[in-house]
């Protein structure tokens, strides 16, 4: 397999090279979600739907865990490479890792602990309790499986191996495609049928993933001498910022079910089941883009080419660009195709759905570049202005919006709250960038062309 050179070879080649393994790693848990969520719409129904949508939250948060420490280690681990320390580069892998174990046992253990408590707060109800059960039970049991997955992935493609990264995913998920065919309608398994398909599917990503470290040149010894509270430190806040971002989608799907149970109704906790499903998918897609670059991004960094750093960049926010606009060009002019696809339909969930739809997912044009610019601030040592996005995007802007506007103008405009947001976050970066005095130091000399002239 061809290694390309980080530091020399075309920017251009690099990243295209990078680009289709990283967007199938990060589609990884959104298949699996949206998979779950196409066969339980047609296996189960629309209260299979509401079920899943009510978890989804809980799902995203240990999923976020694995990316915080992965892509935290990772970024630390291509600048420390970039700049010739490759003791200190496996040191921040064993820290990254050790860091994970720790975290996700502690995790799982609660999580299985109190699962009933956390579906009721999640939203829950007598209509919805015993499957929102059911499915989260069979994916609690297995949450280290699906940590793994994320922690590992962006290691791996950091490492050099992209495509391996892209193959893991294709088999786990080929896997879980079929198996929840099986699981569902042959077998008639229901939401636990659907959770087991999903982890078998990411089981087997992980050990796939693992196979990178067999051969001798790719092992690491993992060891406790030389790790500090320092280090970790260094990687959670280098991986914090994305972990706010995975969380975020985690947290507006939780509020937003909490408000449209008030303002809407049932028929709005599928409709908005239907719209996180595609917002997963656009924000996978999107992180891809903004993955490939990182480590192109940290390294060169590391090495102090900035002019590398600037051309990679520029390539990631033209592919970003397009495949927004695509997205957002597909659910506009195919919304109904879309609708039947997930749920049997009604008269109701299509009238309300349709202009749901169309206003909420033309975010799709404005969070691909919000998302790309915080993994930047991320690659570039630029770790607390992507936190201070990241939670001000997430939480608060969402925080806002979310409980203020129904007050004003009701349930409908629970609809248009992610557009707002993504359009205020993208002014307040571009108000930082042009005002910052970041922009005038020779390291970061790349912003001052973030226009793409």
């Amino acid at each position: 397999m061809e290694k390309l050179n980080l530091l020399k070879d075309n920017e251009r080649k690099i990243f295209f090279h990078y680009l289709i393994p990283s967007i199938c790693s990060t589609l990884v848990n959104s298949i699996y979600i949206l998979v779950d969520t196409l066969i339980i719409g047609q296996g189960v129904g629309a209260e299979g739907i509401s079920a899943l949508n009510i978890f989804l939250p809980f799902f995203v948060i240990y999923n976020a865990i694995g990316l915080m420490f992965g892509l935290g280690g990772g970024i630390l681990i291509s600048v420390e490479e970039g700049m010739g320390n490759k003791e200190k580069s496996d040191k921040y892998f064993s820290a990254s890792l050790i860091s994970v174990v720790v975290v996700g046992i502690i995790f799982t253990l609660l999580s299985n602990i109190f699962l009933e408590e956390i579906c009721i707060f999640l939203g829950a109800n007598d209509y919805t309790i015993d499957l929102v059960v059911k499915y989260g039970r069979c994916i609690s049991l297995f949450i280290p499986s699906f940590i793994a997955t994320n922690f590992l992935s962006p290691i791996v493609r950091n490492k050099k191996s992209p495509k391996l990264a892209m193959m893991s995913v294709l088999i786990g998920a080929g896997l879980n495609i079929v198996l929840d065919y099986i699981f569902v309608f042959p077998m008639n398994m229901g939401m636990v049928g659907a959770a087991l398909a999903t982890v078998i599917g990411s089981l087997t990503t992980a050990i796939v993933l693992l196979t990178h470290f067999i051969p001798k040149k790719n092992r690491i010894t993992v060891s406790l001498k030389g790790i500090s509270f320092d280090m970790i430190k260094r990687i959670v806040s280098c991986g914090i910022s994305t972990f706010l971002m995975e969380v975020t989608t985690g947290f507006v799907i939780f509020i937003f079910n909490i408000q449209i149970l008030k303002y809407i109704g049932d028929i709005g906790i599928v409709v908005f089941g239907i719209i996180s499903n595609c917002a997963i998918v656009g924000t996978a897609l999107f992180n891809g883009v903004a993955q490939a670059s990182q480590p192109i991004i940290a390294t060169n960094y590391g090495a102090k080419k900035d002019e590398r750093v600037r051309k990679v960049l520029k390539y990631a926010m033209i592919t970003t660009i397009i495949i927004g606009s695509v997205l957002f060009a597909v659910v506009f002019l195919f919304t109904e195709e879309v609708i039947h696809v997930f749920v049997k339909t009604t008269d109701e969930i299509m009238i309300m759905g349709i202009p749901a739809i169309r206003l909420y997912l033309s975010a799709f044009c404005i969070m691909n570049i919000n998302i790309l610019l915080c993994n930047y601030f991320q690659s570039v040592g630029r770790e607390k202005s992507s936190i201070y996005i990241s939670a001000i995007r997430g939480f608060v802007l969402n925080i806002i919006l979310v409980l203020g506007l129904p007050i004003l103008f009701g349930g409908t405009s629970l609809w248009i709250v992610v557009p707002l947001t993504e359009m205020i976050t993208f002014l307040g970066i571009m108000i930082y960038i042009k005002k910052s005095k970041i922009i005038n130091t020779e390291k970061n000399v790349q912003l001052k062309k973030l226009s793409i002239s």
